[in-house]
């Protein structure tokens, strides 16, 4: 290759470093310790490296270094290395988002990383015993090694692919579909770029193939942390506050607010703690999305703050609809409240109301819509 294009090389893979390096910089600022979040950070570490590493394994390939069997040797071997850990962060980072039972057991976790541990020591130990098995005298990289270069790589984003399409399939949120897609989506996008890559070597399309697809999950995650409550993980106050500047009255289009509110919740904080309250608040949130999944007109639900929801329900065509939908979601608390063995009754009170006209506002239909929650709480705690 000529120098102009190695300069194009290596600035390309400068430019993907600098984008990730940003992106790992600005995620300090709301760094929350989760472990989805650091396993995205560690998967941009291993990107970050093994762009850096690529340069200079350009630089063998264009004759800016020797080309040596021990340097032709060092960078694949560290490139390897790095790209497994890419795979691995990544099938991790899977793991977390997805909740994953065998992130709990430090044995099963050290199982998954037998393919990647095996593959690096095989390497190793075969270069030792005979540099010759992996890379002839000339520096020249024998077909062995290619299979075994990509073999752990892809088990790990397979792997990936696999239980995210599975639990796509086994979950019932569409919110949480959504996300176990585009989790699997990754996968297939390296494997893609890395063919590319193997068949179009002077294209530098791996690391802004890698970079566009991080980019657009580090967006996702700031629209996560911007839009959705860290706890139930609904939609939180801020975008309510934003749908509720977007809904209009319409004729012949009922649209209704319920405010949901749980019963003694400061009881239950009281009685058995701020960790099991923090559970109740989260068997309710999925309760509600049970509830609402199975609704076919727009609806929207979340977290107004403390234990109080709220669900707007859009094009209701059936005025008997949100007492069916208040039916639905208390018989919803009761089974979560059984399933769960808990030591206290999780109910709630709940009220809703209509938006009567296009003069009526959604911030008035909301407070009377609260008005009639408290006149089911007192009635619900007189008939105790």
């Amino acid at each position: 290759m000529q120098l102009a294009y190695f300069f194009f090389y290596a600035e390309a893979n400068i430019v993907c470093i600098a984008i990730m390096a940003i992106m790992l910089m600005h995620d300090r600022k709301y760094n929350t310790k989760q472990e989805k979040q650091l396993r995205f950070n560690y998967t941009l570490i291993a990107h970050i490296l093994y762009f850096v590493n690529d340069i200079f394994w350009a630089a063998v390939l264009n004759g800016y270094l020797p080309k040596t069997r021990f340097l032709v040797a060092l960078f694949n071997f560290i490139n390897y290395v790095l790209l497994s850990l890419i795979a691995f962060e990544w099938f991790s980072y899977m793991a977390a988002s997805e909740n994953m039972a065998f992130r709990t057991s430090r044995k099963r976790r050290s199982m998954w990383r037998i393919p990647m541990t095996i593959t690096i020591l095989a390497i190793v130990i075969a270069y030792v015993i005979d540099p010759e098995f992996w890379i002839s005298e000339s520096g020249e990289l024998n077909d062995l090694y290619y299979p075994m270069m990509v073999s752990a790589p892809i088990f790990y984003l397979m792997a990936s692919f696999v239980f995210s399409v599975r639990n796509a399939r086994k979950t019932d949120s569409r919110e949480e579909r959504r996300l176990y897609r585009l989790i699997g989506i990754y996968p297939l996008s390296v494997m893609a770029f890395g063919l590319i890559r193997v068949f179009m070597l002077e294209a530098p399309l791996f690391c802004f193939g890698c970079t566009v697809m991080m980019l657009f999950f580090y967006i996702q995650n700031m629209q996560t942390l911007v839009s959705v409550d860290s706890l139930t993980r609904l939609n939180n106050r801020g975008q309510i506050d934003r749908y509720m500047d977007q809904v209009r009255y319409k004729e012949n289009s009922r649209i209704y607010i319920m405010m949901i509110d749980i019963d003694r919740f400061k009881e239950i904080n009281d009685t058995y703690g701020h960790v099991e309250g923090d559970r109740a608040l989260v068997l309710a949130s999925e309760a509600l999305k049970q509830v609402c999944e199975h609704i076919e007109i727009p609806v929207f639900l979340g977290r107004y703050g403390g234990d109080e929801f709220t669900v707007f329900l859009q094009n209701v065509t059936d005025d008997a609809l949100p007492e069916k939908t208040a039916e639905a979601i208390r018989n919803a608390l009761l089974e979560k409240q059984q399933e769960n063995g808990l030591p206290y009754d999780l109910k709630a009170s709940i009220g809703y109301e209509a938006l009567r006209d296009k003069d009526d506002t959604m911030e008035a239909c909301m407070i009377r819509a609260d008005e009639k929650l408290y006149v089911d709480k007192r009635a619900r705690n007189a008939g105790r």
